[in-house]
C-alpha cells in the first residue's frame, strides 16, 4: 500500500477545493491514484484537517 506524506496529501486537497482542476487532473499530474485523492478531499470536507492527518481508526472487538 502506497503511503503519501502530509504534504502531498494537503496539497492535493487544497488544490482540487481550488475548483480549477479535476480530482482525475489531480491525480493524474500528482501520481495518486483517484479514490485515495477522493476520500482525502471528503475526510477534510466532512471532519476537517485534522481526520486528514490522522485517519479514524476502528477497532474491532469479537463477539462472546
Amino acid at each position: 500500500m502506497t503511503k503519501y506524506s502530509i504534504d502531498e496529501k494537503s496539497n492535493a486537497v487544497l488544490e482540487y477545493l481550488e475548483g480549477k482542476k479535476s480530482y482525475k487532473s489531480i491525480a493524474q499530474e500528482r501520481n495518486v491514484g483517484l479514490s485515495p485523492l477522493k476520500r482525502w478531499v471528503a475526510r477534510y470536507l466532512k471532519h476537517g484537517w485534522k481526520d486528514l492527518f490522522h485517519p479514524i481508526q476502528i477497532t474491532l472487538c469479537p463477539l462472546n
